[in-house]
């Protein structure tokens, strides 16, 4: 299979700009639709009449679309043309987010919501791919920083704007849906207008089919375990060990799959790479505290403080302050020094800090501590996030591109919902022990009210009351103690890594038909070894069958007169 890289026209500066604003607005939009229907979703169940478990596959659903979604759109960008491929994308998500707000059923949502998981998790790679492929590694650590900053605010501004709109009599919940569409449609006219990439040229382009149904099958019931275990079914059962056993059977299948396909979605070999590994396993180590803080904070804001809900989305801000400062600071110090290892290394550590501080937090703390544990939290994540990206990158080349960005993107993906689902089994049994606990100590009347009491708070006396905010505020230290430990793993993982400096230009670029691997140039060398030893050899071969005739021509002279004279 022949593959080539088609020249374009660069991107001019002014372009880039405009590229870019249409990148950062639907990346924005495309991120911001998980977390916006968190506020909306309990008026959106009522309204379509629905029970707890399509409540629960709503948002279980789209995540798993979403995954699955990454690493095969950042694949195909290595073999099609990435700029029709990310049109599609933001199209099949605005299809999405239209259908899911025209929906009569909760049913129906369940499956809309997919469409627009499917567009949303190839935005989300499509985005990275461009951007590398316009701009090289030295320029894009300040472009990284951005997207670093616009996933972070978007994360977090989510459960505001959905309340805002919620509250808001002429809008309604399915505004929530429907917000992003004339977002999504004007980031498609910038793209189609300013948007140049390099396109790739394959003879016979082969598209892993297989491959694309195995990692579907093996994240589909790692996802749903992660989903169900501990609320529809016991971490001990049945249930658990098959969705276990079938997720690892179907991943050992897709790896050996990969090993041997000439296009795979997620190449071997970057497992095999140092840096690659771990930047790979630092990215999963930053997803996991990614979503954790927005969702299991406001809880903490609202029962244990008893702020409002926007109010507690008001109170989530230091997070995203600190997201955005770090991710575009470094972003253009990376750029600026031309090396990347020391800020993820240092974003690494703030994070650590950050994720200690909350796990210090209880009923008595003051928000200026808790404020402070957010705000390094999302420090250390600015500055790490996108460079682990961004080191991967560095070392591929052009046409790997797409396959190595994605398969950093699904990883972090991944790690975001074992966190989610870490922290929630954990906040769930720490709330359950402490209110269990607590109205035990008020007597039979409080023992009674145990298991009604999380859920309609307003409705029990005082006493009761202060039993749950109690059990919430207690329980938000604990969800983060494992978080703590994964990013100390992560901390290693990171300060293993080798650093390197970010090239400035892709020598892809600079010899444009000759994509040959490492491999093919070393076969190379060796044929023409081989052919110029080969030469030698004849030439020598030569040399001494012309010394042999001169030595030969005298004794045949001699002969000749010798033979005369006895005539």
């Amino acid at each position: 299979m022949n593959r080539k890289i088609q020249a374009v026209q660069p991107n001019r500066s002014s372009d880039v700009l405009q590229v870019l604003s249409g990148l950062l607005m639907v990346l924005f939009v495309a991120v911001m639709s998980v977390t916006i229907i968190g506020t909306a979703l309990p008026t959106m169940m009522s309204a379509l009449h629905g029970t707890e478990s399509q409540y629960t596959w709503i948002v279980t659903a789209m995540m798993l679309a979403s995954t699955v979604a990454t690493p095969v759109s950042g694949k195909l960008a290595d073999m099609y043309d990435s700029k029709k491929l990310l049109m599609g994308a933001i199209g099949l998500f605005t299809l999405g987010s239209l259908l899911s707000g025209a929906v009569t059923e909760a049913w129906q949502l369940i499956f809309t919501r997919i469409v627009q998981g499917l567009g949303m998790g190839s935005i989300m790679s499509l985005t990275q791919v461009v951007m590398a492929l316009i701009i090289p590694p030295r320029e894009r650590g300040r472009y990284n920083g951005y997207i670093g900053a616009v996933m972070a605010i978007s994360n977090i501004s989510g459960p505001l704007v959905g309340g805002f709109i919620v509250a808001t009599p002429w809008l309604g919940w399915r505004w929530c849906l429907w917000v992003s569409i004339p977002f999504s449609l004007a980031a498609m006219a910038v793209l189609w207008r300013f948007l140049k990439v390099p396109v790739a040229q394959i003879s016979k382009p082969r598209i892993d089919f297989l491959g694309t149904g195995l990692i579907t099958a093996a994240v589909s019931a790692a996802l749903i375990w992660l989903s169900l275990a501990g609320k529809t079914f016991a971490f001990a059962s049945w249930q658990t060990a098959v969705m276990l056993v079938l997720a690892a059977l179907f991943l050992v299948a897709f790896v050996l799959w990969e090993r041997h396909f000439p296009e795979p979605i997620m190449p071997m070999w970057m497992f095999t790479q140092r840096t690659t590994l771990l930047a790979i396993l630092g990215s999963i180590s930053v997803g996991t505290a990614l979503n954790a803080p927005p969702l299991f904070f406001t809880q903490f804001f609202q029962i244990a403080k008893g702020m409002n809900p926007a109010l507690a989305g008001m109170a989530l801000l230091p997070g995203m302050v600190g997201t955005f400062i770090a991710s575009t600071l470094i972003g253009v110090l990376v750029s600026r020094i031309g090396r990347w290892k020391r800020f993820v290394v240092g974003g690494f550590v703030v994070m650590c800090l950050g994720i200690f501080l909350i796990t210090l937090i209880d009923k008595n703390s003051p928000y200026w501590f808790c404020a402070l544990g957010m705000f390094l939290l999302g420090a250390g994540q600015g500055a790490s996030m996108q460079n682990l990206v961004l080191a991967v990158q560095n070392g591929v080349k052009l046409r790997d591109m797409g396959a190595a960005t994605s398969t950093v993107t699904f990883c972090r993906s991944m790690g975001g919902a074992i966190g989610i689902q870490i922290c929630g089994f954990v906040f769930t049994w720490e709330i359950a022990r402490a209110v269990s606990s607590g109205m035990a100590k008020l007597g039979k009347k409080g023992a009674a009210m145990a298991d009604l009491s999380t859920l309609e708070l307003d409705k029990l006396p005082a006493a009761q009351q202060q039993v749950v905010r109690d059990a919430y505020a207690s329980a938000l230290g604990d969800i983060f103690v494992p978080l703590l430990v994964l990013s100390l793993i992560g901390l290693v993982c990171v300060c293993l890594m080798k650093g390197s400096e970010l090239i400035s230009e892709y020598a892809e670029h600079e010899a444009q038909n000759h994509q040959a691997t490492e491999r093919e140039r070393e076969l190379v060398r060796r044929a023409l070894e081989k052919d110029q030893i080969s030469r030698e050899l004849a030439q020598l071969k030569q040399q001494k069958d012309s010394a042999k005739t001169e030595d030969d021509s005298p004794d045949q002279s001699e002969d000749q007169d010798h033979l005369r004279k006895s005539n």
